[in-house]
């Protein structure tokens, strides 16, 4: 019975983080599987000059290596392997190449976080969390390496913005980080999201400094700027924490009503429905992600009609955040559902 509705749900959605990028779906199968790091070393070196695309590509490239990690755990010690993934030995065998030690950097994260788990923190083990500190310092060496070998680089700036949500960084160590990031990229879209994360509520700020830097960015974004869609991502953040963590937030359909009924907030998803879109520019790397988020906030306050022109240009690419945030269910359930709901009302 399981198979059966797992081979119906593959039929109608497709979680690979590489979504609908051909080339970069073929790099990720042939270093992970196929032992051949040419194709992501060919995929990388044509994003120097597209650093959205950059940042996507050192991300879900990094990210294949965390996923079945259990089998590289040393049983002794309890700790992971950082050495024969093939972004390890990519990095070994080219130290001065800036791609090979990008991309390690950011697998060494994410193997952190696939020890660490989502879990809240206070639900963490200590032994998960040393873990995570470890090679988290580990991350943040590589990465100051990849920083050095590429000085003009708004990438490994974007990796220590990531470094220090996950640290709870002082503030004005974060603010100066973010200048130097923003000093060679103004939009960088992953920084902004990083910059949106560090203020979030569970970790080191607050549904007012959340909002306010997300609406600050929105403000003075240019129409067709994916930066319209953050007050949603901001939104999506604070509807997790008052349905998770506020002891009387209440129930996910009174969180959704109470999103619905805030002007603010139907102003933001007004916002990024009209001016980002529904206009004719072209697809950002991170297109697909923001689209998944801007259906989420549609459907969750009753905005089902809208919903289903992005849930038909979304497609099959259905990602884990944040329909993961809504509810016990599985997230592609989730997704399946809040689409067939839109699509009736369209």
């Amino acid at each position: 019975m399981i198979s059966t509705v797992w081979r119906i749900l593959t039929r109608q959605i497709d979680p690979n983080p590489a979504q609908d990028d051909a080339l970069l779906r073929e790099a990720c199968t042939q270093a992970r599987y196929g032992s051949d790091i040419g194709p992501a070393r060919k995929a990388l070196a044509a994003t120097r000059d597209d650093y959205d695309r950059r940042a996507r590509y050192v991300r879900v490239l990094a990210e294949s290596t965390a996923r079945g990690l259990g089998s590289r755990v040393d049983r002794t010690t309890g700790r992971v392997d950082t050495t024969d993934a093939w972004t390890d030995r990519w990095a070994s065998r080219a130290p001065a190449d800036p791609d090979a030690q990008l991309v390690r950097a950011r697998s060494l994260m994410a193997r952190a976080w696939e020890v660490r788990g989502g879990d809240w923190a206070s639900n963490v083990r200590r032994e998960q969390w040393a873990e995570f500190h470890r090679l988290l310092d580990l991350a943040r060496q590589v990465n100051d390496v990849a920083m050095r070998l590429a000085p003009a680089d708004p990438t490994p700036w974007a990796h220590r913005l990531n470094l220090m949500i996950d640290e709870s960084a002082p503030l004005e160590d974060v603010e100066e980080t973010w200048r130097e990031l923003t000093k060679r990229d103004p939009r960088h879209h992953q920084g902004h999201v990083f910059k949106l994360t560090y203020h979030c509520r569970k970790w080191s700020g607050s549904h007012e400094a959340m909002f306010g830097f997300a609406r600050s960015v929105a403000a003075t974004a240019p129409t067709g700027s994916p930066l319209l869609v953050l007050p949603v991502r901001a939104a999506a953040e604070w509807a997790l924490w008052e349905q998770d963590r506020e002891p009387h937030g209440g129930t996910a359909e009174e969180i959704g009503e109470r999103w619905r009924q805030d002007p603010v907030m139907q102003s933001d998803l007004d916002n990024a429905l009209n001016r980002w879109f529904h206009q004719p520019a072209a697809r950002h790397a991170d297109w697909l992600d923001d689209a998944n988020f801007l259906a989420y906030g549609l459907v969750r306050t009753g905005r089902d009609a809208e919903a289903a022109p992005v849930f038909a240009s979304i497609g099959r690419y259905v990602t884990g955040v944040p329909w993961a945030w809504w509810g016990d269910e599985r997230h592609d359930a989730v997704f399946l559902r809040a689409r067939r709901r839109a699509l009736r009302a369209a």
